[in-house]
């Protein structure tokens, strides 16, 4: 079988600005797509290419074989997107998941039973009868959810779906969304620019940053190999900072070894470091120096922030006594949760 996206050459330009520029995609049928970047760089630009809401400058987008810009309202009508926005309509919420199957043509009581069928797998059957602009955000969001899989798309866009819920309806959100979607084989593109979000879904993640793609990948490729500092930033690496490898493959910041290896020729480099690989002891004992600059308590851990010719910040166990901002302490940093990169990255 196929794929059943493909896109090729594609180009946006809004005046003379590219906004996205995608040389080659491909998605399987049933695969789960994350796009992870920050605000403005082209996500959302994306999916209404996608949706066939907006034509490329250049380049094909094809859903099954037959070219968006050509698309007939069939072809259209495979595609489910929910928006960052609900879009409800003054009526109750089973008319509101029931209205993109009315346009398709089905009859009342098939409606009926795709609308409370798409709300119960979100967790939502209850809200059935209730109307659609008395709901809070996180209800909002499921039957706008629904709605977009009430009409068994082959292609779902989802849209920063949990935008402007707080934590607890976020983590709720998509525990009910994962449910529904684990029996199903819908090919789904998800853009968000929170990384928790979009690996968790994901079969694969695009990185995009201004409108490119700098990385394709698994998670975990992308979580362990980040191909340079933006991708880095993005997927959540607490360090990200210049470096500079020696001719004995030792890497330097601010001119000092700090203890790893590197496998790239000597020249400039960039750090990536989750905060718990910076391991904080007393003066004399590590092998770069650090002042504190900052300590507070984070979520399960104290956020020790240290100045060490560049900006570390290091997660260390609310079991142990932190040390005292002002003061001096040595560091250490720990190969498995860092990683090296060949190159700078424009900070």
């Amino acid at each position: 079988m196929g794929a059943i996206l493909t896109l090729r050459g594609v180009r946006l330009l809004r005046g003379a600005r590219q906004v996205l520029a995608i040389d080659e995609l491909d998605l399987q049928p049933g695969e789960r797509l994350a796009v992870l970047g920050p605000n403005g760089a082209g996500k959302t630009t994306l999916l209404r290419l996608l949706a066939g809401l907006e034509n490329p400058t250049a380049g094909t987008i094809e859903i099954d074989g037959a070219r968006m810009s050509d698309a007939d309202t069939a072809l259209r009508r495979r595609i489910g997107y929910a928006t960052q926005r609900p879009g409800l309509l003054s009526t109750t919420v089973r008319r509101n998941v029931e209205l993109p199957l009315r346009w398709r043509g089905h009859g009342r009581a098939a409606r009926r039973g795709a609308a409370l069928a798409a709300l119960r797998r979100l967790g939502a059957g209850h809200l059935a009868d209730r109307r659609a602009l008395s709901l809070s955000g996180g209800e909002a969001q499921r039957v706008s959810l629904a709605r977009a899989l009430a009409v068994e798309p082959r292609l779902l866009l989802l849209d920063e779906p949990a935008a402007g819920l707080d934590a607890e309806a976020r983590q709720a959100f998509f525990d009910d969304l994962e449910t529904a979607l684990g029996d199903r084989t819908t090919t789904l593109v998800h853009v968000s620019h929170r990384a928790d979000e979009a690996l968790r879904l994901a079969d694969r993640v695009a990185i995009l940053s201004d409108g490119v793609v700098r990385q394709l990948g698994t998670p975990a490729q992308v979580v362990q190999r980040p191909a340079d500092g933006t991708v880095a930033k993005l997927v959540g690496y607490d360090n990200v900072v210049p470096v500079e490898i020696d001719g004995t493959g030792q890497v330097l910041i601010a001119g000092v070894r700090c203890g790893l290896p590197a496998r790239h020729p000597p020249g400039a480099g960039t750090l990536a470091a989750w905060g718990g690989a910076i391991r904080v002891t007393p003066p004399g004992r590590g092998v770069l120096q650090a002042r504190v600059e900052r300590v507070s308590p984070g979520p399960g851990r104290w956020e020790v922030v240290l100045s060490a010719g560049e900006t570390l910040r290091a997660h260390l166990p609310l079991d142990h006594a932190p040390p005292r901002a002002g003061g001096l302490v040595a560091v250490n940093l720990d190969p498995p949760q860092a990683t090296v990169i060949a190159g700078r990255t424009a900070r």
